[in-house]
């Protein structure tokens, strides 16, 4: 049977056969209300189009598809009924015809349904998938074929095609979340000809619009701070990020964006990748990605996957890695995936109705859902992705159908609820350290540190009542790093890692999972990776040749052995420090959200008449530049912020007004003052209407 494979958008005929010839449709040929699922080609064998209305019809999915000859033809619908009551209805419309089957209602696998025969004309024919629920529908292609051919079999799928593109560069990175978008900029940055290969139509990963995570963890790195998120969990205003970074990584001039391509296979040389192969989605072809060195920020793994680099998942038993918290017997458990979801008040009444829903809610009514609306610690997150969304959609329309039936909540209806998983843990990929538990709690101090976090061990295990629930348990010791070892792979040897694939133990990604944090990662591994690419050497070498001193020193900052050259002689005043009084009432919190010069932030109200004594460790006398910083988040915060800072010395007071909500995140200019030994700095509110936070000083020799 001769088909004709439709390119995205309108479609151009190739050449046919009078007799049995068939046209495929694929699913990424369509525009309109629906979206397209990525996440499980390796399983299902192509995208998916799914109408995620959240209970409201979407638009129509178009396509215009060329018919090669005049007569009938029997069409032909790869979809599935997703849950019990068949809640994904929808209906196939061929030119302007809109066919009696209802789609959505069959098998629970994927398969071919036939919507019946129509008589077409040769030429353009448009064809519409008309969603009739809003409850996630879902389409893998569509075939028009004669009307007694066989049914059609497996996935429309592209992948087993040559490469019809080669792309060449000196750096690949996959994966467009916060981690990979570092790595690229970094290497682009560096000189390195760069591809960053993304698989979704924006950039962010889980701190993305379509996820909307906050970024946690000290940010650190200038790249970290130009690049992440400024909004907390579920925040609309991620889009505006979403912008942003994508308008920065298109004005690096040595950086190319490659949105919605789906990477899918490697080609090797020996043990080292020689390109990564991915489904062009806009055009439906596929690429091939040739590079020196090759980076894996997808989250899950892949491309150490495809390249056969070592990896492991679920978690490690004491014996194998010595941890004091590890089990005594290995088990396949990870941390689970979130869709984090809330409603919005209407003008008017808004009716939502999932009865089938109703029973996977397990009782409970609600309007929102944050993090701990997780599920698949006991599933395979790799794999399993499309069923472990399914269950948090079930719960989540379930228990907003219950708690529609509350008068009170007439009004309300869903505004955000992802049906792309955020994730937290899945396949890792091994490097020549495996960084762990005691690395955290023994805070190693790391010759061939590349990263710092300050994050807990946060772990997540699944609630005990509850399944689409989770508890977690932190436990916090303060700043740790992350050592070079552990962002390259030990088997393949010009693969980086950057992201939650790294190389770690359960326990050991609990501390350093958070956004900011990886995304140091990738800072990291775009800077190697112009190291290797001006030396012809490998990742590993950076190591095993001492080169690791100077890659410290291209990504900046303080080291173990090794201070940032680039503040020769700056003292450091930090809230753990001894000495520091903190007089009232004051709210210390651990590890918010990025660029937090310590492991502490406290915060007061001005009305409480609070204060903070800090002495000034300046072992000589002389006059310096005083610096604050405090954490980014605090910006957005619904209140003034003004602090007095007096600084004393020899009898003498200098005070200055601290605006706190300027330029958040970084090191901000105070002012200059003379100081010497025994000088102290206090800060209180301006007045009674201030709030104010504190995190950390510097004084920077004049």
């Amino acid at each position: 049977m001769k088909k004709c494979s439709l390119a995205f958008g309108l479609a151009s005929a190739l050449a046919f056969s009078a007799v049995g010839a068939s046209v495929d449709v694929y699913p990424q040929s369509f525009r309109g209300g629906w979206g397209l699922d990525v996440a499980s080609v390796d399983v299902i064998g192509s995208p998916y189009l799914i109408a995620h209305g959240m209970g409201r019809p979407v638009v129509d999915a178009v396509a215009e598809v060329d018919v090669p000859e005049s007569g009938d033809w029997r069409v032909w619908v790869r979809t599935r009924n997703w849950t019990d009551g068949a809640p994904g209805k929808f209906r196939a419309v061929v030119d302007g015809r809109e066919l009696p089957h209802v789609f959505g209602c069959g098998a629970t696998n994927w398969t071919w349904e036939s919507g019946g025969v129509v008589r077409l004309s040769k030429g353009p024919v448009r064809l519409a998938l008309r969603d009739l629920t809003g409850f996630d529908g879902r389409c893998a292609g569509v075939v028009l074929a004669a009307p007694d051919a066989p049914a059609p079999t497996g996935a429309l799928d592209v992948r087993g095609k040559r490469p019809s593109v080669t792309r060449a560069f000196d750096f690949v990175v996959v994966g467009g979340g916060l981690p990979g978008c570092c790595a690229a900029v970094a290497a682009a940055r560096a000189g390195l000809r760069t591809a960053l290969v993304q698989d979704r139509p924006v950039l962010g990963g889980n701190a993305s619009s379509e996820i909307r995570v906050w970024c946690g963890g000290e940010a650190r790195h200038p790249i970290v701070e130009e690049l992440r998120g400024l909004f907390m969990n579920r925040n609309p205003l991620a889009a505006e990020c979403d912008r942003s970074r994508l308008a920065t990584l298109q004005r690096e001039p040595n950086l190319a964006v490659f949105l919605s391509h789906r990477a899918f296979a490697v080609e090797k040389k020996g043990d080292a990748i020689d390109s990564v192969k991915a489904i062009d989605i806009a055009n439906n072809r596929v690429v091939a990605f040739k590079a020196k060195c090759f980076c894996d920020a997808t989250g899950d793994g892949w491309v150490g996957y495809w390249a056969g680099a070592d990896s492991s998942y679920g978690r490690e038993a004491k014996s194998e890695t010595g941890e004091a918290s590890a089990l005594e017997s290995a088990d396949k458990m990870v941390m689970g995936a979130s869709v984090m979801w809330e409603s919005s008040l209407a003008n008017d009444d808004v009716p939502f109705s999932a009865p089938w829903a109703e029973p996977f809610a397990e009782g409970g009514a609600a309007v929102n859902g944050e993090w701990f609306w997780e599920y698949g610690h006991w599933r395979n997150m790799v794999e399993e992705d499309e069923g472990i969304r399914d269950r948090l959609l079930l719960a989540i329309y379930g228990a907003f159908s219950l708690a529609k039936k509350d008068p009170a909540n007439a009004r309300r209806m869903l505004t955000t609820c992802p049906y792309v998983l955020g994730k937290r843990e899945s396949r890792r990929l091994v490097g020549d350290w495996l960084f762990n538990e005691g690395d955290i709690t023994g805070k190693t101090q790391f010759g061939d540190a590349v990263a710092t976090g300050t994050w807990s061990i946060d772990l997540h295990f699944p609630h005990p009542t509850v399944s689409y629930m989770a508890k977690n348990k932190h436990k916090n010791h303060g700043r740790f790093y992350i050592p070079y070892r552990s962002i390259y792979s030990r088997n393949v040897p010009n693969l980086f890692m950057a992201g939650r694939c790294f190389s770690c133990t359960h326990i050991g990604l609990g501390a350093a999972r958070v956004i900011n944090t990886l995304s140091q990662l990738g800072v990291a591994s775009g800077n190697a990776a112009a190291m290797c690419v001006e030396r012809g050497c490998l990742p590993r070498d950076l190591f095993t040749l001492g080169l690791v001193r100077e890659l410290q020193r291209r990504i900046g900052g303080d080291w173990p052995g090794n201070p940032d050259p680039n503040r020769k002689g700056w003292v450091y005043v930090d809230d753990e420090m001894a000495g520091v009084e903190l007089d009232g009432d004051w709210t210390s919190t651990r590890c918010l959200n990025g660029g937090m010069s310590g492991d502490i932030a406290h915060t007061s109200c001005g009305w409480k008449s609070c204060y903070a004594v800090y002495p000034l460790p300046v072992a000589r006398p002389g006059r310096y530049r005083l610096y604050g910083r405090i954490p980014y988040t605090w910006e957005y915060k619904e209140c003034v912020s003004i602090a007095d800072v007096t600084v004393s010395y020899g009898g003498r007071d200098v005070t200055f007004a601290w605006r706190q909500q300027i330029n958040t995140g970084r090191w901000n200019p105070i002012g200059e003052v003379e100081v010497g030994p025994g000088a102290k700095l206090v800060v209180k509110a301006q007045d009674w209407k201030n709030d104010i936070v504190l995190d950390g000083f510097a004084l920077e020799p004049l």
